[in-house]
């Protein structure tokens, strides 16, 4: 599953100035249960960073994390068991975004609004959206508690295995009639695969220390792919 996650991309649509400071909390979850845990801190100025807990191929528990800077063209991904920071342009990340299918105002889609549920102690609606021209059934219950963008900064410049960016996809869902919002969980099932749920447990607004950004010392730096 770790695979996965490493290529989840959208794009950043947050401004700096007006962005959220605080942390998230989150799950991964597959058919054979908690696949990783998601950390995400997101500073005033923008920058982001992202811890990922899994399990390799053998079980042992890996650590990874990715550090976003608002500013910059770089972002960096740090392995810790091999004590590297892996330095990726934010230019591979946005030419993968323009692999999508689809637009948002030509979309096939089918919308059903399945009514409130609570989540994690939070109101949401539920909006299933089923894809036709990607075959993909998208579960997502919305809040307008937390900017709508956060999942989005978290995972900058990664989709989440679709074919639609994040971006087209809200545009389709506004010529539906369903207003966008932040999704407090949301499960994938695309043709031929199994559900994959991200579900949030905690989200906290507050103050985050600029160190919380700093990159490791003592760790070696490689250069990334210029090709996603």
């Amino acid at each position: 599953m770790r695979f996965a996650l490493t290529c989840l991309i959208v794009t950043l649509l947050a401004s700096p100035a007006l962005a959220f400071e605080g942390s998230l909390e989150a799950r991964l979850l597959s058919e054979q249960g908690l696949a990783a845990r998601i950390h995400a801190r997101y500073a005033k100025n923008g920058d982001v960073r992202m811890d990922i807990r899994a399990n390799d191929a053998e079980g042992l528990p890996v650590l990874t994390t990715t550090i976003m800077p608002a500013k910059g063209d770089t972002y960096y991904s740090v392995l810790y068991g091999d004590r590297t920071i892996v330095e990726i342009p934010y230019s591979a990340l946005a030419a993968s975004s323009q692999q999508v299918k689809g637009s948002g105002e030509s979309a096939n889609l089918e919308i059903q609004k399945l009514g409130p549920e609570v989540v994690s102690g939070v109101q949401t609606r539920h909006i299933r959206v089923l894809d036709k021209d990607n075959q993909t059934t998208i579960d997502l219950w919305l809040t307008q508690k937390y900017p709508a963008d956060l999942w989005t900064r978290a995972f900058r410049g990664r989709n989440l295995g679709l074919e639609m960016s994040d971006d087209e996809r809200t545009k389709a869902m506004r010529k539906y009639g369903v207003k966008p919002g932040f999704s407090m969980k949301m499960r994938v099932l695309q043709a031929g695969g199994v559900p994959v749920v991200f579900l949030v447990d905690k989200i906290e607004r507050g103050s985050v220390p600029p160190e919380t950004f700093a990159l490791p010392e003592g760790f070696s730096r490689v250069q990334g792919p210029i090709e996603p």
